[in-house]
């Protein structure tokens, strides 16, 4: 029981000391500060380099608070003096072996023969000596007042050192003599103070720390401990006067400790904050969470120090292995936090942990996230890092064997290896498929050439790899067990890949706390289900083996005795790897191509430290002009960027011209970078250049460029539209009436004047062995022409003879007449539908394509409509007419269909205008859900205004179908506003649907002749409909809500995602040698040489959020497919 707490706060080090001996009245306080103040030390861990506590796991401060015992003979107590020396001890030490010393020089009276170097005032003190000239000066004094230049450690860093190192002596003194503890450092310091370097080193006069007080490591380190020293009797005057807060947080914090020793309780593991001056422990959250477990913890589990080869798994949280006679798991729960706040960033090691929090503020990685994370690799790192060192607290020799997902590639692994390598000398990854094989296969069954198969499931990826059997005579004699086969590793085939969100809700063995704080149990882990070898033999991929092996357990036996085998075949590799085909992407004739590094089929032998060359097939050409070359890396035919490129940089570049380059590539097993690659210039013109491989930095993005909308045309700008191929303008208004009024002449017969006249010459045959003649009219001398195809259907001419008389319609053209509409002389005309057959039709087919496409179109787009205030009340006079003469059109019964379809998708193009008829039409299609017409549907949807339309979209939006799709990719650039109809849940289905269409794109079919152009021509417009949607789509990053702004940013999934399947695409494009034609017009600027299709070259750019998207201007919208 404390006696009194009211004690005067001003305290000395040397009454703390006296009254902890029980001399004083006030001992019990004092023994209780400095009890406080050794516990306290003994929870944290402090800073070498700045002294302040770190934070810590809580799982660490528990265990170290139940680990405590009140010091003891023959330990000092661990006060705020212990604290100073320390933190100054071992820089105190390696100082006292080596000062920092600074050029001097002095005037100095030195014989002659030991004089360097003189200056003005060793000439001014010459000449007062008397003597003619130097010899009789110097003749009977032979001194020299000369320049004496010495290395000086009287420096500002060394005198604080001195004052520092002597004002400690005193409190370590003080402390022998009160406490009977005599520190090491004392000694070292008295030796030192008595030695001729501290007599050269001035006195200290409290001037302000210069640079190296405050820079260099030892002496910083001083300089700290000084301050501390000044204010130390402060520091123990402000303990004093905090004595009761300081009992309550140890009483707090023993109780903890108790719970967590005792086993009853499990605590949720989070940062916490020590402040040492305030003898404060302050957890991330305000409260720490314990809850009663029903079984005891135990809290003595241990592993001893392992000096032999291992074989480690990381695929579980506890990870597997195995030496030469034991086979089990680290008791260490493998995990690492990141908490991070506005102000906070803290990482946690959690080997002890009861329960993790699974807090937003967290991230937690496992052992196996190494592997399969999409963390940024800023946080992998130090992930990896601790677990390597735990590992090599536990596992003392330099030998690791560590088993490898067969699902992952050699650049997936770099953070694992490379952390692993700085461990571990001779760290050697090894694919669970072939330890699987040393610990299963059965050599006296199998055969050379025979196939086993691994089945194995880890991280949410089921993966199936095939090993061969192949003999090696050599093999047989060094080990007769194995009959003289080893494994040769096929790549891996992966069967189911889970999405990382599954995958992620049971992805700790561990309980949990999550932010709502509901405590979750630790999920059992599940077997993998197994795999029916009958479906994998009829995977084209896999094909025929002997038999399966599934993996269920760890192999990490296999991986030992592989080990062992493979010291006694010393440099036999008892197994080959087919390194995957590895390629990266470059501009070859014009097109963005693969070059392909490693080929299929490449085997390698896995032996550490023995790097194999790797064959490259081809010369590649560097082009001129560029100061570096990056090329993306790609593996197998997969379009998926691997996240790496090839870096190339050099003092020669940039190159005055293009370049042949040799590749020289070898793969070395194990190393920190596998792959070596060497650009060699043929012509010698620079030295050769290594690649270096860069991983993909993932900037995050939330303003990416989008996409302009071309400016739209004002009704006055219809007037005048310029014409292709020179400066005359058009009036599309104009143009519309007399276009259909020319259509109403190829659909109906009109009466007009007939006249009558008499045939007055024989017939004649012409060069196209037609036949004419000519004809007299009644009333006038004119001479007629009258052609044998001029006569009304059904009216034989040769019914008509010289002198027999006809009735005809006068054209008259250049001053010359003809007859047209030939008949008899009593032949009279009714308004009628013409009758069409299949050479007719093309007549009113054409007229309506080549004259009323391109004006209707243009005049209807942008949501322009004949209600708008500024449209021209003649020509919207003018349009209603029409608009209710083509829908009349619809209502003939003898109008060929092909006419009437054409009629609708003008219809279609006026949008809110159409007739009833036209929105029947197109609604019975999306009713039916089959769209004969995409491009009319999605004319017709225009500004989305009428009710109509909103019906039809609404019923597009209810499933979004590839149909539907491509409706949009009509509409999106119809309307500027189009996009904006869209609302978050729907705008992710688009892309949902979207991202599946493009990924269902198949290479272009091969041509059914050789003339067959139509096959070619069909796939590229299917192809490219989806392409412009996403372009369209691309607009909604200049959205005004925040959601629908983020969804396309480059680093989305989605957004990645669709950037694959648009490389994808253009490979497909530059296979098919088609010419892929966009409605879209693009002004872009592409790299010499490049001839990747613009719409392409765009996209590629927007998805990955290069600048020079920036640069790229959409002018205009073009349908001259159309016209």
């Amino acid at each position: 029981m404390i006696s009194d707490l009211s004690s005067p706060a001003d305290i000395s080090l040397s009454g703390l000391y006296a009254d902890n001996r029980g001399t004083q009245k006030d001992s019990d306080v004092i023994r209780t500060l400095l009890d406080q103040s050794d516990w306290f030390c003994h929870a944290v861990e402090f800073d070498p380099r700045s002294g302040q506590a770190l934070p810590q796991s809580l799982s660490s401060v528990l265990a170290r608070m139940s680990g405590y015992s009140p010091p003891s003979a023959g330990r000092p107590v661990r006060d705020r003096l212990w604290r100073i020396v320390e933190h100054s001890r071992h820089s105190v030490e390696r100082l006292f072996r080596g000062l920092n010393e600074a050029p001097r020089r002095e005037q100095a009276l030195l014989p002659v023969h030991a004089v360097r170097e003189l200056d003005a005032n060793s000439f001014i003190k010459l000449s007062n000596r008397p003597g003619r000239n130097i010899r009789e000066k110097l003749a009977g004094n032979p001194y020299l007042q000369g320049v004496r230049r010495f290395q000086s450690i009287n420096l500002p860093e060394n005198r604080l050192l001195k004052a520092f190192v002597e004002h400690l002596a005193q409190l370590l003194e003080l402390r022998r003599d009160i406490l009977g503890h005599e520190d090491e450092l004392l000694l070292q310091i008295l030796t030192w103070l008595r030695s001729g370097e501290a007599r050269d080193i001035g006195r200290w006069e409290n001037l302000p720390p210069n640079n190296t007080l405050l820079s260099h490591r030892d002496y910083r380190r001083v300089w700290d401990a000084w301050r501390l020293l000044q204010s130390l009797e402060d520091d123990l005057s402000a303990d004093h006067s905090r004595l009761p807060e300081r009992i309550r947080t140890k009483r707090l914090w023993n109780t903890y400790a108790q719970m967590w020793r005792d086993g009853s309780h499990r605590f949720a593991d989070m940062p916490v904050f020590f402040d040492y001056d305030r003898f404060e422990i302050r957890p991330w959250f305000s409260k720490v969470v314990a809850q009663r477990v029903p079984e005891t913890i135990n809290r003595n589990v241990s592993v001893e120090d392992i000096r032999t080869p291992v074989c480690v798994d990381f695929a579980t949280l506890r990870p597997r292995y195995a030496t030469g006679t034991t086979v089990r798991s680290l008791p260490d729960a493998f995990l690492w936090q990141k908490w991070r706040d506005a102000n906070t960033a803290v990482a946690l090691d959690l080997f002890t942990s009861d329960a993790i929090y699974a807090h937003a503020q967290a991230t937690t990685l496992s052992s196996a996230d190494l592997f399969f994370s999409r963390t940024d690799p800023e946080q992998l790192d130090p992930a990896a890092r601790a677990f390597a060192s735990r590992l090599h607290s536990v596992f003392r020799h330099e030998t690791l064997i560590w088993l490898v997902p067969d699902a992952l590639n050699d650049f997936e692994l770099d953070v694992t290896r490379r952390n692993v390598n700085a461990r571990f000398q001779n760290a050697i990854p090894l694919p669970r498929s072939i330890a699987a094989a040393f610990l299963r296969a059965d050599y006296s069954k199998v055969r050379n050439d025979s196939a086993i198969v691994v089945i194995d499931s880890v991280g949410g990826k089921t993966c199936v790899t095939k090993l061969i059997a192949r003999f090696d005579p050599e093999l047989k004699k060094v080990l007769p067990e194995t009959n003289g086969f080893y494994w040769e590793r096929h790549p891996p085939v992966i069967i189911s890949n889970a999405s990382p969100e599954m995958h992620e809700e049971k992805k700790y063995e561990i309980p949990t706390l999550d932010d709502q704080g509901q405590w979750r149990e630790a999920p059992h882990a599940t077997k993998p289900a197994v795999v029916d070898a009958a479906t994998l033999r009829n995977d084209p991929r896999i094909g025929q083996f002997a038999f399966a092996i599934n993996l269920t357990n760890s192999p990490v036996t296999g991986g030992i005795r592989l080990h062992s085998l493979q010291q006694r075949a010393g440099g036999i590799a008892l197994w080959r790897d087919q390194i995957p085909e590895l390629s990266i992407k470059a501009v070859r004739d014009g097109l963005h191509r693969r070059f392909h590094l490693v080929s299929r089929g490449t085997t390698v032998k896995p032996l550490r430290g023995r790097p194999v060359a790797v064959e490259v097939g081809e010369d590649f050409t560097l082009p001129a002009g560029r100061t570096f070359y990056q090329f993306p890396l790609f593996l197998g035919y997969s379009t998926e960027n691997l996240g790496y490129s090839a870096r190339l940089e050099s003092p020669a570049f940039p190159l005055n011209k293009d370049v042949v380059c040799k590749l020289q590539l070898t793969f070395e097993y194990g190393a920190d970078d596998p792959y070596k690659l060497i650009f060699v210039p043929q012509n010698g013109s620079f030295h050769p250049v290594t690649a270096t491989w860069c991983r993909t930095a993932e900037v995050i993005i939330t303003d990416a460029p989008a996409p302009q909308y071309p400016a739209p045309m004002t009704w006055a700008d219809l007037h005048h539209v310029p014409r292709d191929g020179g400066d005359e303008t058009a009036d599309l208004l104009d143009w519309i009436p007399n276009a259909i009024a020319q259509l109403d002449q190829d659909i109906y017969i009109r009466p007009r004047e007939r006249t009558t006249g008499v045939i007055s010459t024989t017939w004649r045959q012409d060069k196209n062995e037609g036949h004419f003649t000519f004809a007299n009219t009644d009333l006038s001398a004119k001479k007629v022409f009258i052609h044998q195809k001029s006569f009304i259907d059904g009216i034989n001419h040769a019914d008509f003879l010289e002198g027999s008389r006809i009735s005809f319609e006068v054209i008259e053209r250049a001053g010359k007449y003809s007859g047209r509409n030939i008949a008899g002389e009593h032949h009279q005309e009714i308004e009628r539908l013409k009758d069409f057959d299949e050479a007719s039709i093309s007549m009113p087919l054409n007229r309506i394509r080549k004259a009323l496409y391109y004006p209707v179109i243009q005049t209807w787009r942008d949501g322009r409509s004949i209600d708008d205030a500024d449209c021209p009340k003649a020509f919207a006079d003018a349009a209603r007419t029409n608009i209710d003469y083509l829908a009349s059109l619809l209502h003939e019964s003898q109008l060929p269909e092909q006419v009437k379809d054409e009629i609708r998708f003008l219809m279609c193009c006026m949008h809110s205008d159409a007739p009833d008829e036209c929105v029947q039409w197109i609604t019975e299609q999306v009713s039916k859900d089959r769209i004969d017409n995409p491009r009319a549907v999605g004319f017709a949807l225009g500004s989305v205004v009428e009710p109509w339309q909103q019906s039809i979209l609404s019923g597009f939006m209810e499933r979004p179908t590839e149909s539907a799709l491509r409706v949009f990719a009509y509409a999106i650039w119809r309307d500027r506003h189009f996009v904006e109809q869209f609302d978050v849940e729907q705008m992710t289905a688009i892309l949902d649907s979207l991202n599946t269409v493009l990924s269902q794109i198949k290479p272009c079919p091969p041509r059914k002749k050789i003339n067959d152009k139509r096959t070619t021509l069909n796939w590229l417009q299917s192809t490219t409909e989806p392409l412009e949607l996403l372009l369209g789509l691309l607009r909604a990053r200049n959205s005004p809500d925040a959601q629908i702004r983020m969804l396309l940013q480059p680093h989305q999934k989605v957004t990645k995602e669709l950037a694959n399947r648009v490389e994808r695409v253009t490979e497909f494009v530059a296979q098919s040698n088609g010419c892929l034609y966009s409605r879209i017009q693009i002004n872009i600027e592409k790299p010499h040489g490049d001839q990747t299709p613009d719409l392409l070259f765009a996209l590629r750019m927007y998805l990955t959020g290069d600048d020079g998207a920036n640069a790229i201007h959409i002018t205009s919208v073009s349908d001259k497919n159309d016209e």
